[in-house]
């Protein structure tokens, strides 16, 4: 009994050290991987850009400049400044 389990763990690890998946835990594999997925990234933004340089961009309206008007006229908008005193101070004398 104890012969077929170690017999099955010897075949198990044989056969997951062959898989080619154990190959990423080398150095070289491990900078495979960061180079496929940096790759990845760097096409699916370049993908995204394009697709939104390809969107119809809203057209600005053509206006016309208004013209300009000088006018000398003085607008009295605002009543003149008052003077800041209190209403007591302005009783008292």
């Amino acid at each position: 009994m104890l012969e077929r389990i170690l017999t099955s763990l010897a075949v198990i690890l044989v056969v997951c050290l062959i898989l080619p998946g154990c190959a990423h835990f080398t150095k070289s594999g491990r900078q495979q991987l960061a180079y496929e997925k940096y790759v990845r990234k760097c096409s699916y933004t370049r993908d995204r850009q394009r697709s939104k340089m390809k969107m119809p961009q809203m057209a600005v309206p053509a206006s016309a400049p208004s013209e300009n008007k000088v006018s000398a006229d003085v607008v009295d908008a605002a009543p003149s400044p008052q003077s800041v005193t209190t209403s007591d101070s302005q009783t008292e004398q």
